[in-house]
């Protein structure tokens, strides 16, 4: 599935901003960062506000930077999750975008047999403004599930940052709990 992926660095677009027929989501930074330092490394303020997420063929919404991106919904539910990370991804310097992909793409597996999440998106850019390699959505069903599922043997936490090395520019990749709004289903 694709889908357009819109940017906001200062601001929250407002749901009149999003016109059209498709379906439209708005992902909004939470003030509070806090969880991520629980499982995920280090609290940084994200340097983004917001994300919509809408139908390719709708009008684009008037937000920093845009693209186009492949949706795959590697596994999960499609009820609203309790706690959702969403990860801005930059590919690891040397490596090409088909690389990328493909590692990108069977990360999947490594993720489900070491995260607990309720569900797990990857969205690869298509076309659009250089910077951006992907987006990951991470969703959990509770902030008991985030603290206690993130990873779920001893050694989950080592595999899965080993795996994400050898793709993923973690310096330059920016990871924030969001909120999700859905505009329209």
């Amino acid at each position: 599935m694709r889908r357009r992926c819109t940017l906001y660095r200062d601001r929250v677009p407002t749901l009149d901003e999003l016109t059209g027929s498709g379906p439209a989501t708005i992902d909004v930074v939470l003030g509070d960062q806090f969880l991520l330092g629980v499982r995920s490394g280090p609290v940084r303020e994200p340097e983004w506000s917001a994300i919509a997420w809408t139908d390719p063929d709708d009008p684009a919404p008037d937000g920093c930077r845009s693209w186009l991106v492949d949706t795959v919904v590697v596994w999960g539910s499609v009820d609203p999750p309790a706690v959702k990370q969403v990860s801005l991804v930059i590919r690891l310097g040397g490596l090409d975008a088909a690389a990328f992909a493909d590692r990108y793409g069977s990360h999947g597996a490594v993720a489900r047999a070491h995260h607990g999440m309720s569900r797990y998106v990857q969205n690869l850019v298509a076309a659009g403004p250089p910077g951006l390699d992907a987006v990951s959505e991470l969703c959990f069903n509770s902030e008991r599930s985030w603290a206690d599922e993130f990873y779920l043997q001893p050694d989950s936490a080592a595999i899965v940052r080993d795996d994400v090395r050898a793709f993923i520019d973690l310096r330059a990749t920016s990871s924030a709990l969001v909120a999700e709004t859905v505009v329209r289903p």
